[in-house]
C-alpha cells in the first residue's frame, strides 16, 4: 500500500469503489476505514509500521468511501446507513465465507465501524477506533435549520473546493492539522486533491455534498443501543491533544465506552486527531499488541 497505482476498482452496489488491498492475501483480514474528507491512502504509514512489526501476518484492505478519492460520487446527500451497507457489501465481495474481520477505523470511519460491529456482531472479531466515537449528540433546536439548509442545497448544489495550487491546499491542511509534519501535509495535499485545470489549480477529491448537513443528525442513544450489541474486542486509541476530545465531555465519553463489553482505552499524549499519521509506529505497536493478546 504505497502508491496511487495500487488502487483497484470494485463494484459495490451501484458504485465503483476504490480499494487498496495489500499484505499477505492469505493473512488475517484487516479493513481500514478512513474519516470524512480523507482517503484510504492515509493509512499507508500505519500499514507499513504494522507490516514491520508483524510481517506476513495480515491482509490490509483500505477502501475510499463513496464520494471520496477514487470512489464514485453520487452528487447528492450521503445518508449514514449507506456507509454500513457499503461496508457489508465490501466484506461480502472480498472476504471468504463468514470469516470475522478486524476493523481499524479513524474518526467518521470509526463511527461506521462501531455501528456495523453492533449490527453484525459475528462479522467483526476486533474493532480499533482512532480518535472516534466522539460525535456530539444532536440538538433538536437545530432541526429546522438543518431541514432548511438541506432543501436549499438541492436548489443550489454545493461546488467543489478549488485551490490556486498544491501549496495553497497544503497550507489549508496544515492549519487544520498542525500536529503533522511538512512532508505528511504535502503527501495529504497530493492525495486529497487533483488537477482542476492547466493553470495548476487543485480540486478537492471529495464530493462537496459531504458538507451539506442531513435533515437528521447523530443520536447518541441510538448509537449506544448498537454499541451494546458489539461482541468484538475493542481498542479505542485517542489523541491526547486532539480537539475532538472537546466534542463530548469526558463523562459522556466514558459512558459511551462502557457500552462495549470488552474494551481497552489508550490516550497517546502529544497526538492530535490524525494520530495514525502523526505517530504511526507507536499506534501500530498498540494495535499489534492488542491483536496478539
Amino acid at each position: 500500500m504505497n502508491s496511487h497505482d495500487s488502487v483497484q476498482s470494485l463494484r459495490i452496489g451501484e458504485l465503483d469503489y476504490a480499494i487498496r488491498d495489500t499484505g499477505d492475501p492469505n493473512g488475517r483480514p484487516i479493513v481500514l476505514l478512513h474519516g470524512l474528507m480523507d482517503t484510504g491512502a492515509s493509512f499507508e504509514p500505519l500499514v507499513e509500521a504494522m507490516q514491520a512489526l508483524a510481517p506476513g501476518r495480515y491482509r490490509y484492505i483500505a477502501p475510499d468511501w463513496r464520494g471520496h478519492g477514487d470512489s464514485d460520487a453520487i452528487h447528492d446527500s450521503y445518508w449514514f446507513p449507506t456507509y454500513l451497507l457499503d461496508l457489508e457489501r465490501l466484506l461480502n465481495e472480498l472476504i471468504d465465507g463468514d470469516t470475522p474481520v478486524t476493523l481499524i477505523a479513524h474518526s467518521m470511519g470509526g463511527q461506521v465501524a462501531s455501528l456495523y460491529a453492533g449490527t453484525r456482531p459475528a462479522r467483526v472479531s476486533n474493532l480499533v477506533t482512532l480518535d472516534s466515537l466522539n460525535v456530539p449528540d444532536s440538538d433538536t433546536r437545530e432541526v429546522p435549520s438543518r431541514y432548511r439548509r438541506w432543501l436549499d442545497a438541492h436548489a443550489t448544489p454545493p461546488g467543489a473546493k478549488v485551490y490556486d495550487d498544491i501549496e495553497t491546499a497544503a497550507s489549508r491542511i496544515a492549519a487544520r492539522y498542525p500536529e503533522l509534519d511538512e512532508s505528511t501535509i504535502r503527501r495529504l495535499a497530493e492525495q486529497w486533491t487533483a488537477a482542476a485545470d492547466p493553470q495548476g489549480r487543485r480540486r478537492m477529491r471529495v464530493d462537496p455534498w459531504h458538507r451539506v448537513p442531513l435533515p437528521y443528525a447523530f443520536r447518541a442513544a441510538e448509537a449506544k443501543s448498537l454499541w451494546r450489541e458489539v461482541s468484538a474486542r475493542v481498542l479505542c486509541i485517542d489523541g491526547g491533544d486532539s480537539p475532538a476530545k472537546y466534542f463530548c465531555g469526558e463523562a459522556e465519553m466514558a459512558e459511551r465506552r462502557a457500552c462495549f463489553t470488552d474494551l481497552r482505552h489508550i490516550v497517546v499524549d502529544g497526538c492530535g486527531h490524525m494520530l495514525h499519521l502523526q505517530k504511526p509506529q507507536p499506534i501500530a505497536r498498540h494495535i499489534c499488541t492488542f491483536l496478539d493478546a
